[in-house]
């Protein structure tokens, strides 16, 4: 049974797994040939640059302005119009001919709760990440995620979850862990908050029972942010949240800038005791005293 309700061979399923991983190859090739575009200066600019590297953990494409280039790469693989359709990469013009869904955007897989790669997540002009895969037979955004495949040795290695805004940040926040200790995974939510389908996956993949969400933005931003306990309360023990007076990637690229987000990601408190205020959240105690110890016996 697919996303949508619809039930399909498991052979169907398989070659639309296939077409999604074919379209994120060509992308993926699509940006590490680009020299100088608006997609790499944004990428340098926000302190993703090692993403341009072809072994970066991060598999990032660009899907070019192009009307007709990943379908025509496609089906000479192979592919056929109507899995292409199905898969949510093609659309039509207005003279009714078959054309590339996605244009001129920066590309991410999108991952369902078996790492299947079910759709994409797009940045495009505006620098804003969000899902632009429609839904499919394999596709709701609401039930994937971007960044758990990435960083699948340090979610099984204990590293507590991030929950940020923007994939620059998540990246971000990978590198400060993997530079000190395999502390954090940085997981983007691209703009449309966090669901319960959303939670659980990430608690699947996460051998901490932690969490932490990081409350950045103006006070409407904070606010979302923060009702993301709800859901994530059902599966993490734990869930706690930061503070930061700028988004990840800003404060990377400050000086000593990965030991001031790690300083922040370790003084992470329980997001309950986190308040309103007018300027935003705020912790509504001095100090974050321990869960009790069990009596004995208990």
């Amino acid at each position: 049974m697919g996303e949508s309700g619809y039930a399909i061979s498991l052979e169907e399923r398989r070659r639309l797994l296939e077409a999604n991983v074919a379209a994120a190859r060509v992308f993926r090739q699509e940006l590490l040939r680009a020299t100088s575009s608006w997609p790499v200066e944004y990428l340098k600019s926000s302190g993703a640059e090692e993403v341009l590297s072809a072994g970066s953990a991060w598999n990032i494409g660009y899907a070019p302005s192009a009307r007709r280039g990943l379908v025509d790469h496609l089906l000479v693989e192979g592919f056929a119009y109507g899995t292409l359709v199905k898969a949510g990469l093609v659309t039509w013009s207005d003279e009714g001919q078959a054309i590339d869904r996605h244009q001129n955007q920066l590309m991410l897989l999108a991952r369902d709760h078996r790492l299947s790669p079910v759709g994409f997540i797009g940045i495009g002009r505006d620098l804003q990440a969000r899902s632009i895969s429609p839904v499919t037979v394999l596709h709701r955004s609401s039930n994937v995620l971007v960044g758990v495949e990435e960083q699948l040795d340090l979610l099984g290695g204990g590293a507590v979850p991030v929950i940020v805004d923007e994939p620059v940040d998540a990246i971000a926040i990978s590198r400060v862990s993997r530079q000190m200790g395999g502390q954090w995974a940085g997981i983007p939510v691209c703009s449309a908050g966090l669901s319960t389908a959303q939670a659980r996956i990430l608690r699947r993949f996460s051998a901490s029972d932690r969490v932490i969400v990081a409350l950045s933005g103006n006070d409407a931003e904070r606010n979302q942010k923060a009702g993301y306990v709800l859901d994530l309360a059902f599966f993490f023990d734990r869930v706690r949240a930061v503070g930061l007076p700028a988004s990840p990637a800003v404060l990377t690229r400050e000086e000593s800038g990965l030991e001031h987000l790690h300083d922040l990601l370790s003084s992470s408190r329980p997001l309950m005791t986190f308040r309103t205020t007018g300027s935003g959240f705020v912790s509504s105690r001095p100090t974050d005293p321990d869960p009790p110890v069990a009596a004995p016996g208990l």
